[in-house]
């Protein structure tokens, strides 16, 4: 990693750190803080953990919670005032979360007890897959409204089970194309990370094959210039391609990304297959400037 590079990531983390201080007896609202730091909204959380190894939403609690510890350590002695400073509404709730993150309770840092763990800012971030050069193939799509179903339930790190059953729904209305003529494609609606993962979106659909008349949802795919990047394997391992992705190409180089869906379209039948064979085409919308 370059020197800018960790200037950048440093940067990343501390408009955050900030945000979170400054905001830290609210629900931190992540629009809010992408829109602070001045990153795409639907990329922010990927973006933080490229740069730091943590998710956003571990980061947040553990900045507040170090807030409160130094609060604790200069003088308030009361634990229910500095528990609702920092957006918790019990002391019993705000200890167990305090136990957890430092190896000790609120009344302990009052007597003098050290914590367990250095600050949240200063930790390493957790080990990224060693460096690789990632070169993208730059592609203009046109606009495309691309018919198919909604579903949820994201589980072991993919959308694979209720992908394939939206699939196999919609194999049942296509025309009888060959795989690669009917073009399937998958969006990640929500980014699982962020909210519920049981409840998280994904759309499953097909460019071709299908009509409006067969009372189908559907997606806009917006006209504009992507990066296009390939993952070789099966489809439950391929949040770490987009990771790499993160972490190795748009961070380093600083990409602006627009705060769109990464579209995937699968080259590759999985019913006659090898799960280690598929290939799986990554778009990511880019500012026609970006690079």
């Amino acid at each position: 990693m370059t020197n800018s590079t960790s200037q950048f990531n440093a940067t990343i983390i501390s408009q955050v750190a900030q945000y979170i201080y400054d905001h830290s007896e609210e629900a931190i609202n992540i629009e809010g803080l992408a829109d602070y730091a001045g990153f795409s909204k639907y990329h922010f959380n990927r973006l933080f953990f490229a740069a730091t190894g943590f998710q956003l939403g571990d980061f947040i609690k553990r900045q507040k919670l170090e807030k409160a510890m130094f609060l604790l350590k200069t003088g308030h002695s009361n634990i229910l005032e500095v528990a609702m400073s920092v957006g918790y509404d019990s002391p019993s709730s705000f200890t167990r979360a305090f136990k957890t993150n430092f190896g000790c309770t609120p009344s302990d840092i009052q007597n003098g007890k050290s914590p367990l763990n250095v600050r949240a800012g200063t930790l390493p971030p957790k080990k990224l897959t060693e460096a690789f050069k990632l070169e993208p193939i730059w592609r203009e799509l046109p606009e495309t409204t691309v018919l198919g179903f909604y579903g949820v339930g994201f589980n072991e790190q993919s959308f694979s089970k209720v992908a394939g059953q939206l699939y196999k729904r919609l194999s049942e209305l296509a025309a009888p194309l060959d795989f690669s003529e009917l073009q399937p494609i998958g969006v990640a609606i929500d980014n699982p990370w962020v909210g519920e993962q049981t409840q998280s979106q994904f759309f499953a659909g097909f460019i071709n094959g299908l009509t409006q008349a067969q009372q189908l949802d559907n997606y806009s795919l917006h006209a504009g210039r992507y990066a296009c990047f390939t993952h070789k394997g099966p489809h439950s391992t391929m949040w770490q391609t987009i990771s790499q992705v993160y972490a190795h190409w748009v961070l380093p180089n600083q990409i602006r990304l627009k705060d769109q869906h990464i579209v995937q379209r699968y080259l590759s039948n999985p019913e006659d297959t090898d799960a280690e064979k598929l290939i799986t085409e990554l778009y990511f919308a880019v500012e026609s400037d970006a690079i």
